[in-house]
């Protein structure tokens, strides 16, 4: 089972939490704010505790985490302190929401694996999906089901997808491929289509299939 860190829990971060204990994935939620800890301690191992202390870091085993989520709110200063004190004490990935452009540059440069501003990603996302055709926003998904992009492992790279037959052994589909060297994308590749490390798979399936896939 992974294992997950939320670090701040307003909207953003206490829906992140809510959303990995329900994939079934072993959540601990932390703010410093004991209101906000007290409304999702019920889901998961909630702690009251100030991450922007290192010595607090110290004693959670920062290592033994898959990831860490960091949502701060407005608080930037916050952020960037405890990104850094995560990339020191050798976290795995630490993905950080930032509120500004300049902001996720300063949060990759002191070692965030990954800056996002959610906001702006979505207001991109909408655009898109009302400016053209979308094959995500058509896709007849249930609550099972899952679309995810994600690296090939070691042992595909190098195979045709028609000796993968990832739909025979793992019962998911592979509905396209971005090369990310080149820039392109390869929407229903053909059974020929040889997998690099350069490329990304969009893959369909139950996440548990999906997981299988990953191991």
């Amino acid at each position: 089972m992974k294992e997950f860190a939320v670090i701040g829990l307003g909207n953003f971060g206490a829906t992140v939490a809510q959303e990995l204990k329900k994939l079934k994935c072993q959540v601990t939620a932390i703010d410093s704010d004991e209101t906000a800890v007290q409304s999702i301690q019920d889901d998961m191992v909630a702690i009251v505790a100030d991450a922007t202390r290192r010595a607090f870091l110290e004693k959670i085993e920062v290592e033994k985490f898959d990831c860490f989520v960091v949502s701060t709110g407005q608080d930037s200063h916050a952020s960037i302190l405890i990104t850094l004190h995560l990339k020191e004490l050798k976290a795995k990935r630490i993905i950080v929401k930032a509120n500004s452009d300049d902001h996720a540059r300063i949060l990759t440069k002191v070692g965030a694996s990954e800056a996002i501003i959610p906001e702006k990603q979505m207001a991109f996302r909408l655009a898109n999906s009302m400016a053209q055709s979308n094959l995500l926003d058509f896709l007849p998904l249930t609550g099972d089901y899952f679309v995810v992009e994600l690296k090939p492992p070691k042992n595909f790279i190098g195979k045709t997808l028609r000796e993968l037959d990832v739909r025979a052994r793992y019962n998911v589909q592979i509905i396209a491929v971005r090369d990310l060297e080149a820039g392109t994308f390869d929407h229903i590749p053909g059974g020929d289509y040889l997998i690099t490390e350069n490329d990304l798979l969009l893959v369909i399936g139950t996440n548990e299939d999906i997981e299988k896939m990953k191991d």
